[in-house]
């Protein structure tokens, strides 16, 4: 369930943003990018779902802005698998994290599982599967899946969206990551490089 709900966001494009989120201004289309959304684990190696997000120009204060999308600024995963990595690590080492997550079909290394853990989210809602509790966001990845169950399964007390909201429509999967965020107000503090590359396991 988790892994088809990320598969079926190969090649997503959002391309939706209201105004500027700096200044409130004006904004037009400027570019669209590429954005590695998970890396999944295959019996052949690795396979990264990546998802399109349109920037857009400000008329204003001339800064580039990405479209609303379901990412975290200074994160380089999608926001339920980084919901999913913070909900985990809060409740197990990152070792046994990066673990649980390769039995779920999902790669992430030791050190980012720890970076995303240090990030100030919201309060995340949460279901129990898999004897684990698991982000309504990551769930809602494959809607038509899991609308049954999440209507009869307890949730946890707090409840929120992931950072979303875009309108969804297909695309072509993108080849090249991005190499620099830009264009996202600094709500989140980054990653350091060495946090994000420093180990890899799966």
């Amino acid at each position: 369930m988790v892994r088809a709900g990320i598969i079926a966001q190969e090649g997503a494009v959002y391309d939706t943003l209201d105004r500027c989120p700096w200044c409130g201004g004006p904004v037009r289309p400027y570019d669209l990018r590429p954005k590695r959304f998970a890396t999944l684990c295959e019996p052949d190696g690795r396979r990264d779902i990546w998802v399109r997000v349109k920037r857009f120009r400000c008329g204003d204060c001339k800064k580039l802005c990405y479209a609303d999308s379901p990412f975290y600024p200074g994160t380089r995963h999608g926001g339920p698998v980084v919901e999913l990595a913070s909900v985990l690590a809060g409740q197990m080492p990152p070792g046994q994290v990066v673990r649980t997550l390769f039995r779920l079909g999902i790669h992430l290394d030791r050190a980012t599982i720890r970076c995303y853990s240090r990030l100030p989210l919201p309060p995340i809602a949460t279901v129990h599967l898999f004897g684990l509790p698991v982000p309504v966001s990551i769930l809602g990845l494959s809607i038509g899946r899991v609308s049954s169950l999440l209507s009869r399964t307890d949730r946890s007390v707090d409840e929120r969206k992931p950072p979303s909201g875009a309108t969804v429509q297909q695309g072509e999967k993108g080849e090249n990551e991005y190499q620099k965020e830009e264009g996202h107000p600094p709500k989140h503090e980054q990653c350091t490089e060495q946090e994000r590359y420093g180990e890899q396991s799966c």
